[in-house]
């Protein structure tokens, strides 16, 4: 393996870890999975969008 695919891999495993290990993650694991897997968006843009989410589950009651 090239020393540029090797570096291109760490961050990857970089970004899936910081992703999928934040407590958001344990909160809405679904969407986590979602974004660390489906999507090329930044371990930060992830973490944003994740922390959003459960503001959002919080503030929002749910109904019977």
């Amino acid at each position: 393996m090239d020393e540029l695919t090797a570096s291109a891999r760490k961050e990857e495993a970089e970004r899936l870890r910081k992703v999928l290990k934040c407590s958001e993650a344990k909160q809405m694991p679904a969407l986590a999975e979602h974004l660390a897997f489906e999507t090329d968006e930044s371990a930060k843009s992830c973490l944003k969008i994740l922390k959003i989410a459960v503001a959002d589950r919080k503030a929002t009651p749910i109904k019977p």
